[in-house]
């Protein structure tokens, strides 16, 4: 009993002198990108060990950031719908195998062997972007998709990886068309309302949003000015959310909710090389990249919106996951990610 308890003591301990070292690092970080607000959350082998913000949301008035503070997700938001897709796929309502032509009829011959699974992994050959798509518009996301039946594939489908927002909009297209509900009702009711992340939601910059961010782009080298703000919601960066929520999505993939476990293993293990002529091996699954970080099995995603840049990594060998959400233009997440995975594990080795 005695040995036990001087075990934990030792940890707390060890986790007080982490906590303590992450906060410096993170201020250091602050200063030196000149980040206007940042919030960060982190899971340790399944428990929640932090949850804090620093800086500022909104820099006019000085509201600081905190751990509740609603960030724009940015491309992070690509492994939610991914999820959404697999979802429908475990109940048996969709296949990835299905082609696209299952879903919009009139799409043209060119695209025939583009299957859902192609849209998750950035093999489809689709251009990144539909020329029709205007940050100040908004329009359907079928107008989005019938704009691009013109274009040429970029490459053959399958036979390389390339990063492509048009295939997400036709992702949320084919969730709204098996679902029979509206992509943004479908997210809010079967996975964000039912499963408690009642701080996540489609971007909207006309709803009311309390604890919203406000995003900033650096100007010069010393100051920051607005960010400005898109009307055209993008389904390939839908959603803003907080690092608690973000912290209790970790938690429902550990304990395999919403997915059974070997759906969500598939999601970063059904992968495609990124970059078949780099050494480095990093590789794409359902809109998560898979690679490593000092030997250790790394799942990750960024996300950036003009004002705004996250990241989100996962170490899933050991159940942990570190979320950083900025709202600052100029930021590198994922700098101040790889630090915190230092102080973490260096922790692990006292």
């Amino acid at each position: 009993m005695k040995l036990l308890f001087a075990f934990f003591l030792i940890s707390a301990s060890l986790l007080v002198r982490a906590q303590d070292e992450i906060d410096k690092f993170i201020l250091k970080q602050i200063g030196e990108q000149k980040i206007v607000g940042l919030s960060i959350g982190i899971v340790k082998k399944g428990k929640i060990i932090k949850a804090k913000g620093y800086g500022f949301a909104n820099l006019e008035h000085k509201v600081p950031a905190t751990e509740n503070t609603v960030y724009k997700l940015a491309s992070v938001s690509k492994q939610i719908i991914a999820t959404a897709i697999m979802r429908l796929a475990q109940e048996g309502r969709l296949k990835l195998t299905d082609t696209v032509s299952r879903y919009f009829k009139d799409a043209p011959a060119s695209w025939s062997n583009i299957t859902v699974r192609h849209l998750l992994n950035h093999t489809s050959g689709l251009e990144r972007e539909s020329p029709a798509f205007d940050i100040n518009l908004v329009q359907p996301d079928s107008i989005l998709i019938k704009a691009s039946y013109g274009d040429t594939l970029v490459f053959s489908t399958g036979s390389k990886w390339q990063y492509c927002n048009l295939g997400y909009f036709m992702l949320a297209d084919i969730i709204r068309q098996v679902s029979g509900q509206p992509f943004k009702q479908f997210m809010m009711n079967e996975i964000f309302l039912k499963y408690d992340l009642d701080k996540t939601q489609i971007t909207s910059p006309v709803v009311l949003v309390p604890g919203r961010a406000d995003g900033y782009v650096l100007a010069g080298r010393d100051s920051v000015i607005n960010a400005q703000e898109y009307t055209a919601l993008r389904p390939s960066g839908a959603f803003i959310s907080t690092v608690t929520d973000v912290m209790k999505w970790e938690l429902l993939i550990q304990q395999n909710r919403i997915l059974t476990k070997e759906n969500w293993t598939i999601m970063w293990s059904d992968v495609v090389k990124t970059d078949a002529a780099n050494p480095k091996s990093e590789f794409y699954g359902y809109g998560w990249f898979k690679t490593t970080y000092k030997e250790r099995e790394l799942v990750y995603h960024g996300g950036s919106l003009t004002g705004f840049r996250t990241v989100y990594c996962r170490f899933p060998a050991d159940g942990t996951a570190i979320v950083i959400l900025t709202n600052s233009n100029h930021a590198n997440p994922k700098i101040i990610a790889d630090g915190v995975a230092d102080i973490l594990y260096a922790g692990d080795k006292k």
